[in-house]
């Protein structure tokens, strides 16, 4: 070792869900030079949704040891946000956290509450083996007391360190839309929990839907999926299903990085009966719901609540998107949001105070949480355009998805980077070189025009030779614009 140190702590991981909650934790003690960190999973006796674990902790490059090394280490704290684990097998004192919003679901097929399993708190020998176990609200413990009474004597108020992390972000949100590439354009985010009975399970062809109902010009849409999608199907397999909408500018949000940024950003979440709902109305974003409530959704929680009190997506996605965002009263979920985290704003202090006096040590100077990481920046650009006039205004939406009917319907397409199928019917050919307008009007013999940016914004060039420009700072609408006043010259 280059270093002593006085502590060292465990880290217990389950799944890149319960691995993203234990970094908002970690985000206040890591500084701690007394502290060592040392992580681990279960490899032998793997999660249902844990695919993905290993890589993820790759990604972050920690110390990370065997789940049988773990056992035979005594550690001064463990820290883990699923009971699934064994637990009892450590010795350390374990905290307990839960991996949502609180405890809004049940595991499936019956009535246990995910977080409170009695049959995980407890050891075969009846005693409780989190040395805590943290709530996100005081009416928490009396669900705790009915699942498991014994555990109830452990359970610690702390609220929810997630939302606090968010709320600690807001002044970032600029930052979040120009890492996702939205400039002006509203930034309409579906989020999805996992499971047939999810909005991704129910309705998995919604993102290529709002695509094509959502001008281009107006709207962007991101993609923010459970991390247990991506672990039973991979994201090799979601990249795959997405690649039209992809192409048409979806923005999907790995699993481990950048999902509350993303929540932040948004102009208007649509979502189902998972925490991404809740963390949505805690942030005070417009909402939709595009399913029912699951079977696995606790009959009273918050989240029930406010799968009751949030309009359901229906058929019109324009008009309703642009009503709930014009409608929204700022505050409008706050006692719904109250009823699930208490003391907002004051976990990253509860916290230190449960977690240094585990370790009986002297916290250090108090700290709050940082700001959420940015999203990735996605990936290309939209490569081909299907546009015209639509109530009298010029619309894009992209080429790779269905889009409706348009008055003096055209399609542009990039000579470089569109399909082969999307140039060999363009009306427009777009290049980034104007020294090769005349080689792609020769080239491509159904284009009536060949654009390329220039100073000013675009330059023009017909089948007769003619040239014109135009000004603005898209050079890729100014080239439909030109289109328009080329098919609509008396």
């Amino acid at each position: 070792m280059t270093r002593d140190f006085d502590r060292v702590v465990l880290v217990v991981v389950r799944t890149v869900t319960t691995l993203t909650r234990l970094l908002d934790i970690l985000s206040l003690i890591s500084p701690d030079r007394r502290l060592q960190l040392v992580f681990t999973y279960d490899a032998e006796h793997p999660a249902h949704l844990g695919d993905g674990v290993d890589a993820a902790l790759r990604r972050l490059n920690v110390r990370t040891i065997s789940w049988e090394e773990a056992t035979k280490t005594a550690f001064d704290l463990a820290l883990a946000a699923s009971e699934n684990d064994r637990l009892a097998e450590l010795d350390a004192p374990t905290l307990l956290f839960p991996h949502g919003i609180g405890y809004q679901k049940y595991y499936p097929g019956g009535r246990v509450t995910s977080g409170m399993d009695p049959e995980k708190l407890l050891d075969p020998l009846g005693e409780v083996v989190p040395a805590a176990i943290a709530l996100s609200h005081a009416v928490q413990r009396e669900q705790l007391r009915a699942a498991c009474p014994e555990a109830a004597g452990h359970a610690v108020v702390v609220g929810d360190p997630c939302y606090d992390r968010m709320s600690l972000s807001t002044h970032r949100v600029r930052r979040y839309r120009e890492a996702l590439g939205t400039g002006t354009r509203k930034l309409v985010v579906v989020a999805s929990t996992f499971g047939k009975r999810s909005l991704y399970g129910g309705e998995p062809e919604l993102p290529q839907r709002l695509l094509g109902a959502l001008p281009y010009d107006e709207f962007q849409v991101a993609l923010v999926l459970h991390p247990g999608v991506t672990a039973a199907h991979s994201e090799f397999s979601v990249h795959g299903w997405e690649t039209d909408a992809m192409n048409a500018g979806l923005v999907v949000i790995p699993p481990d990085r950048g999902w509350q940024a993303t929540i932040l950003a948004a102009d208007c979440v649509i979502s189902d009966a998972g925490s991404s709902a809740l963390y949505a109305a805690a942030v005070d974003k417009p909402l939709l719901i595009a399913t029912s409530g699951a079977m696995t959704t606790v009959a009273g929680s918050p989240l029930a609540m406010l799968i009751d009190a949030v309009p359901s997506l229906g058929e019109d996605l324009r008009e309703q998107i642009v009503s709930v965002m014009r409608h929204h009263r700022s505050g409008v979920h706050r006692p719904i949001v109250e009823r699930a985290v208490e003391s907002p704003g004051q976990s990253a202090s509860l916290l230190r105070e449960l977690i240094y006096g585990q370790l009986a040590l002297e916290p250090p100077a108090p700290r709050t949480y940082p700001p959420v990481l940015s999203p990735e920046p996605p990936d290309g650009r939209v490569a081909a355009f299907v546009a015209g006039i639509l109530d009298c205004e010029l619309v894009r939406f992209p080429a790779s998805v269905p889009s409706p009917r348009l008055e003096f319907s055209h399609v542009v397409a990039h000579a470089d980077d569109a399909e082969l199928h999307q140039l060999d019917g363009a009306d427009v050919v777009f290049t980034d070189s104007r020294e090769r307008l005349s080689e792609l009007l020769a080239h491509w013999p159904l284009a009536r025009l060949a654009v390329a940016p220039s100073a000013r914004g675009c330059l023009v060039r017909g089948r007769d030779g003619s040239e014109f420009e135009l000004d603005g700072d898209d050079p890729m609408r100014l080239a439909s614009e030109a289109y328009l006043s080329v098919v609509r010259r008396p």
